[in-house]
C-alpha cells in the first residue's frame, strides 16, 4: 500500500460506502435511502477502516484490495446495527432517529441484509478464503447477538460467557480486518495473530464500555444503564461473584419488570465500592498489552499508529492501573 494520509483513505473509503449504498435495482429505491440515512453523514469515526489501513501499509497490502476490505468492514457493522437497533427496538442511533423507527422493522432487516450482500460484493476479487472469513466473522456476530439476549439478568453468565459475547460483538470484525489483509498478503502466518490481536481489542473496547457506564464516562448515555437494562456487564458479573448479598441486591432488581433509577444508583454506587472496577481496569489493561503483543512484527508499525488514533476515544478512569498502552477505558467501538 502507497503511503498515504488518514484523510485520504478515509476519504476513498467514504465513497465506497457511498456508492454501496446506491440505488440501482428492484426495491433499492427504499433500501437505499434506509441504508444511507445510517451510513452517510453521521460523523462516524471509522474505526475499522483506520485499523486496516495501518495494517494494510504495514502488509504491503494494495490500496484497491485495502478500501475493499474497509468498505466491506463498514458495511458489515452497518448491517449488524440496524438488526440490532430492531432486537432492541432502538430509537436513536448516531445521532438520528433509527432506521427500524422511521421506516419499520421489515425495512431495517431487508436493508441489513442488502449490506451484508453488499459487503460480499465487494470482496469478489480477494482470495476466496477472504470471503469464507467474512461469512464466519458475521455468524460469530450473530451468535453473541443472540447470547447477549439470552444473558439479559443472568449473573450466572461468567466471565467465560462474558468473553464470548465481548469478542463476538466487537472483536470478531475486527479480526476479520486482519486476517482479510493477512490473506491478501499472502501471510498466511500472520492469520491466527491477527485474529488474535482483533480479539482481544474487542474485549478492550467492551471493557471500556462496561466501566464507562460505571462512571459516567459517554455523554449521551444514561449513567447505570446496564444495571438499568440487565446487562450482565464484567464489573457486575465480578461484583456479585465477591459479595453474595449484593448479589441477592441485583437479582431482587432484576425481577421487577423495570429497574428504577434510584435502585440503579443505589446498585451501581456498591459495585463502584467494591473491586470489581479497578480489577477491571487490570483486566482492561491485560487485554490491550495481549492484543499488542499479538500483532509480533507488525507491533512497531501499528500499534503506536494505533494509539494515536484511538486517544480522543480514550478517558481515564480513575484508579486504573498505570502504564496502559491507551488511557482507559477506550470509548465509542460501537
Amino acid at each position: 500500500m502507497s503511503t498515504d494520509s488518514s484523510a485520504a483513505f478515509l476519504g476513498r473509503v467514504e465513497r465506497g460506502i457511498a456508492a454501496a449504498v446506491q440505488a440501482d435495482g428492484l426495491g433499492e429505491a427504499v433500501l437505499a435511502p434506509a441504508a444511507a440515512h445510517l451510513c452517510l453523514g453521521t460523523g462516524a469515526k471509522r474505526m475499522r477502516p483506520q485499523l486496516v489501513r495501518l495494517l494494510a501499509e504495514a502488509l504491503g497490502v494494495g490500496d484497491e484490495p485495502a478500501e475493499n476490505v474497509a468498505v466491506a468492514a463498514e458495511l458489515i457493522h452497518a448491517a449488524s446495527l440496524l438488526h440490532d437497533d430492531v432486537v432492541d427496538q432502538g430509537q436513536t442511533r448516531r445521532g438520528r432517529t433509527t432506521v427500524n423507527a422511521t421506516w419499520g422493522n421489515a425495512v431495517a432487516v431487508l436493508t441489513g441484509d442488502w449490506l451484508l450482500c453488499g459487503a460480499l460484493a465487494r470482496l469478489r476479487n480477494h482470495p476466496q478464503v477472504v470471503t469464507a472469513a467474512s461469512v464466519e466473522c458475521v455468524a460469530m456476530m450473530s451468535r453473541a447477538a443472540i447470547a447477549e439476549i439470552q444473558a439479559r439478568g443472568d449473573l450466572d453468565l461468567g466471565e467465560a460467557g462474558w468473553r464470548a459475547i465481548a469478542e463476538g460483538k466487537t472483536g470478531a470484525l475486527l479480526g476479520f480486518c486482519g486476517e482479510a489483509l493477512a490473506y491478501t498478503a499472502g501471510r498466511a502466518d500472520l492469520v491466527l495473530p491477527l485474529r488474535r490481536f482483533g480479539r482481544h481489542l474487542g474485549a478492550a473496547f467492551q471493557l471500556a464500555d462496561d466501566l464507562a457506564d460505571l462512571f459516567a464516562l459517554q455523554t449521551g448515555k444514561d449513567r447505570f444503564s446496564d444495571l438499568k437494562n440487565r446487562n450482565p456487564s464484567l464489573p457486575l458479573l465480578r461484583a456479585a461473584a465477591d459479595d453474595a448479598s449484593l448479589r441477592r441486591r441485583i437479582d431482587a432488581a432484576w425481577a421487577w419488570p423495570s429497574v428504577s433509577e434510584a435502585a440503579a444508583r443505589e446498585l451501581g454506587e456498591a459495585v463502584l465500592a467494591s473491586s470489581a472496577p479497578a480489577d477491571c481496569a487490570a483486566q482492561l489493561d491485560i487485554e490491550l498489552k495481549t492484543a499488542a503483543a499479538s500483532l509480533g512484527p507488525l507491533r512497531e508499525a501499528v500499534w503506536e499508529p494505533l494509539r494515536e488514533w484511538a486517544a480522543p476515544l480514550c478517558a481515564a478512569v480513575p484508579d486504573s492501573p498505570a502504564g496502559a498502552p491507551f488511557p482507559a477505558p477506550l470509548r465509542g467501538a460501537r
